[in-house]
């Protein structure tokens, strides 16, 4: 395997990348950044909730 291939294979590598005390913490950092940055724009405030729903599905155990 040349080196070119083994760094497109880290390129693609999927999978979680963080743990579970991270997602938390992401939560709870963005929970306050939406409730106390304002004023927010509509698609900046719908952007923030959808991505804080999806941190919350990838903290389920």
């Amino acid at each position: 395997m040349t080196e070119e291939n083994i760094n497109k294979g880290m390129q693609q590598a999927k999978g979680g990348i963080f743990a579970q005390a991270d997602i938390e913490m992401l939560r709870k950092a963005l929970e306050y950044y939406i409730k106390n940055h304002k004023p927010l724009d509509s698609s900046e405030e719908s952007k923030a909730s959808l991505l804080f729903h999806r941190l919350g599905r990838m903290g389920l155990k």
